[in-house]
């Protein structure tokens, strides 16, 4: 069995006398053993615990090589011990491109399937009446979750315990069913080993002179900043003080933790923790001192630092930045993609306009990476110049604007009907097969992350759910796919640990073969999400780059004021929003005449929640500037080439 080499088996390595050079030496063969280690183990948890027990002399090495000035060797290292679970991940299933699956894992890969839709039908009803999850319905998730139909007032104390029994049973022969399929990964059974990228092939990846990768790394003391460019020598910027507690710590305590305990004090307090963070990493003295003359930027996050919307950091902040008004935040729970966003205040309130703000995406392009392994497999894909589109859209009937959204781009792109996955019959499997037909698959949904257990992070679809364990599987491979955009909700939000895996619906898109992933990090709202979409593909439709047609489409939802919006939208927003609540009305109204009362409950919320979706339209064009709130634009994300 391998052995992981512990802080107490270290050599004592002469740090205090500053002999960095002997240190380097030392810590150079500790870390030739612990990867030796590591890849002795043929267990994927026992790896990863190799790596969680050795992180020190990672960081150790790391300083070490600043304190000589040796920063090609810092960055080499510092990559080395970054996101090393999903580099696995994506080495192995790029063996699977073709297709090809040896038997023995294929019939894993159908038990996996198999148990996953028992949960599916447990947890939703019947594939042909599968109970939808409604907008902002976290609460009501968890009871779906334990296999109740909302409706259904019979079921006895001990008949809602045998449900959740059978799911907790069912989700158990899963994660055995998903460690019998990681055996067969070849990176884990040593068939294939996984090369480390050396200083050259990491400055290969930067392809313009205007571009300028930024790899962030936290040590107990400090936060270096890594500073690559594609024809120069690279520098490092060094946040002095900000190490794991008064930076990592400081935003899990004030961004990740509210943000899952209570969203509404989280969104109106957003600015000024994006205030204080771009402060704590000295970002106008980075871009001032460093960037002169760069147009885009290449960011490798790390831990916490990747749930920041680096394109919403201040660099010149405005007196009076959009507010969130009280009404909307009220009604959030009809607006949102996912999560439920409580307002603790009724009391009404006015956006401000936009006074003077600079945000980091009005000096550049911004594309987001775990780590500069993952987008050298990104970059090792052949290129798909193909332009077919899939949409999946709207599978749980309740998000208007998601309809509106992809009814637009269904006409830019003339997307056929077969290739157009609407409501309920955007199951799992149809979803699977448009995947592997089409070029972009644009996912417009539900859709949840689950910090707790990440790979149940999850599609909401017509008849259950697509996990990212089963994205991870060589049986969703996607080698056709040259981008996704997932407009739904958290599909980059995840928790990081020790080792700076970022495992996320998003990344889970890249392991399967999207050359680019554009997603989003927190629970978006509709609306926006629609407009912001619409921008994007018209901004790609002109020429422009993932990150620029992204960067663009952000600023003009931005700066969109309330008479441009009245203008330009509102008037084919009420028309498709009337028609969707005639639907609905309709809906309600079969299912009272037809007795059947978890459709009705179903329908009679969703009319309620259309005719919120109505008031507000309305109150919009009165606003100066309705979606400046970075909560509106700020979300989404490229990640990829």
């Amino acid at each position: 069995d391998a052995v992981p080499i512990s802080r107490a088996r270290l050599p004592k390595l002469p740090l205090e006398n500053n002999n960095w050079q002997l240190a380097i030496e030392g810590y150079a063969l500790a870390i030739q053993a612990v990867e030796q280690s590591r890849s002795w183990a043929i267990d994927e948890e026992r790896r990863q615990q190799i790596l969680c027990n050795s992180i020190d002399v990672y960081r150790n090495i790391v300083q070490a090589c600043l304190n000589l000035g040796e920063i090609e060797k810092a960055v080499e290292y510092a990559e080395r011990s970054r996101a090393q679970r999903l580099v696995d991940m994506m080495a192995s299933n790029e063996l699977y491109q073709g297709g090809e699956i040896i038997p023995e894992l294929e019939q894993h890969l159908q038990d996996y399937e198999e148990l996953q839709r028992r949960i599916n039908l447990l947890r939703f009803g019947s594939v042909s009446e599968a109970v939808p999850v409604l907008a902002g319905t976290r609460k009501k998730t968890m009871s779906l979750e334990m296999g109740v139909k909302q409706s259904d007032q019979s079921l006895t104390r001990e008949a809602l315990l045998a449900y959740q029994k059978e799911i907790q049973t069912l989700e158990q022969q899963k994660q055995q069913v998903w460690q019998q399929l990681r055996r067969y990964d070849p990176v884990l059974a040593g068939q294939i080993q996984v090369e480390h990228l050396d200083w050259e092939q990491i400055q290969q990846l930067i392809e313009e002179s205007t571009t300028a990768l930024l790899s962030f790394y936290t040590t107990r003391e400090h936060t270096h900043i890594f500073i690559l460019f594609k024809d120069r020598s690279p520098q490092v910027f060094t946040c002095q003080g900000q190490g794991w507690k008064t930076l990592q710590i400081w935003i899990f305590n004030n961004w990740f933790k509210p943000y899952v305990e209570a969203q509404s004090e989280w969104k109106q307090k957003m600015g000024d923790f994006l205030e204080e963070l771009a402060e704590r990493l000295q970002l106008q003295e980075l871009v001032g001192h460093y960037l002169t003359g760069i147009e885009e930027l290449i960011i490798v996050p790390y831990r916490y630092l990747h749930q920041i919307p680096f394109a919403a950091l201040p660099l010149k902040r405005g007196e009076q930045e959009g507010l969130l008004p009280a009404e909307q935040d009220k009604s959030s729970l009809a607006q949102s993609r996912g999560m439920v966003f409580a307002s603790k205040s009724s009391k009404p309130s006015a956006t401000k306009p936009v006074t003077n703000t600079t945000y980091l995406c009005d000096r550049f392009r911004i594309r987001l990476v775990p780590s500069c392994q993952i987008l050298h497999y990104c970059h090792q894909r052949p290129a798909i110049p193909g332009q077919e589109m899939g949409i999946v859209e709207d599978a749980t009937e309740d998000l208007p604007f998601t309809s509106f959204e992809c009814k637009t781009l269904a006409e830019m792109y003339q997307v056929p009907a077969k290739q157009r996955l609407q409501g309920r019959n955007a199951t799992v499997k149809s979803y699977h097969t448009l995947a592997q037909q089409v070029h972009i698959l644009h996912s417009s949904h539900h859709a949840q992350s689950n910090p707790m257990e990440l790979l149940e992070s999850h599609l909401r679809l017509g008849d259950g759910s697509l996990t990212l364990g089963q994205l991870l599987t060589p049986g969703w491979r996607m080698p056709n796919l040259s981008e996704v955009f997932a407009s739904a909700c958290e599909v980059n939000f995840t928790v990081t640990d020790i080792t700076d895996d970022l495992l996320s619906l998003a990344t889970g898109f890249l392991c399967a073969g999207a050359r680019s992933v554009v997603s989003t990090q927190w629970s978006v709202d509709d609306l926006a999400s629609a407009l912001l979409a619409i921008f994007y593909y018209d901004g790609r439709r002109s020429g422009m780059s993932r990150s620029q047609a992204l960067q663009q489409g952000q600023i003009k939802l931005r700066n969109l004021t309330g008479k441009e919006f009245a203008d330009n939208y509102q008037t084919q927003l009420t028309e498709h929003l009337e028609q969707k609540l005639k639907e609905a009305k309709a809906a309600k109204q079969n299912a009272k005449d037809q007795g059947d009362e978890e459709e009705l409950d179903k329908w009679v919320t969703i009319v309620d929640k259309f005719e919120i979706q109505g008031k507000r339209l309305e109150s919009l064009s009165k606003e100066d500037f309705p979606f400046a709130h970075p909560f509106y634009w700020a979300g989404f994300v490229s990640q990829g080439i």
